[in-house]
């Protein structure tokens, strides 16, 4: 169910991976003598942040079993900062999911797969991505039957960067994402976010 770019979560992916991946994408670039664009994107909160009611939406459309029963649990879960106080106040909670809980990675990784689903979709219809060709010469144990290995997307858990070979392609990219933002409730941090220009232009560096 996960979209392929997300390396979090899954069995024999990890951190080095996708790094690999970006390595390959820069080295390919400058062997190639093509531009590819990279952005880097945070959500501020994204764990806190995140809309259950949204999640247990998504959750139906993919439909993954016990939602109601997930449902049943966060409705029911509060928290008084003086619980034997009797004017302390209870707080309920409509946003994030459940510190410490088993269940919260996964749940966090099925609300986050909508956005790269709609970045992929988007790829497949407009044909986004950084556009490096693999031949058969190519010694890289990552390409396909089709000697293709196109993606604008590399995910760890919420670590997200994407790919495009037009500045045009990664707006169009940003604007997915700023429109799942907006839809779920959360907050891209414009403050971490940074546009790298992968090239050969050694004044650029």
């Amino acid at each position: 169910m996960l979209e392929p770019g997300q390396g979090g979560g899954r069995q024999g992916q990890s951190v080095n991976i996708n790094m690999q991946k970006v390595h390959f994408v820069t080295h390919e670039a400058h062997r190639q003598g093509k531009r590819v664009y990279r952005v880097d994107i945070d959500f501020r909160n994204v764990f806190n942040a995140m809309s259950q009611a949204a999640l247990w939406h998504v959750m139906n459309i993919f439909h993954i079993p016990d939602v109601d029963l997930l449902e049943k649990i966060y409705d029911s879960a509060t928290v008084r900062l003086a619980p034997n106080y009797v004017e302390s106040v209870t707080v309920t909670f409509n946003t994030g999911v459940a510190q410490r809980s088993i269940t919260s990675p996964e749940l966090f990784y099925i609300f986050i797969n909508v956005l790269l689903r709609m970045l992929t979709v988007t790829e497949q219809n407009q044909g986004i991505s950084h556009v490096l060709k693999i031949g058969k010469n190519q010694e890289d144990s990552s390409q396909d039957a089709n000697h293709d290995y196109q993606f604008n997307v590399i995910v760890f858990i919420d670590g997200i960067s994407i790919f495009a070979e037009t500045p045009e392609g990664m707006q169009t990219l940003l604007h997915v994402a700023q429109e799942f933002a907006t839809w779920y409730g959360m907050e891209i941090n414009i403050q971490k976010p940074f546009l790298l220009v992968i090239d050969k232009d050694r004044k650029r560096r």
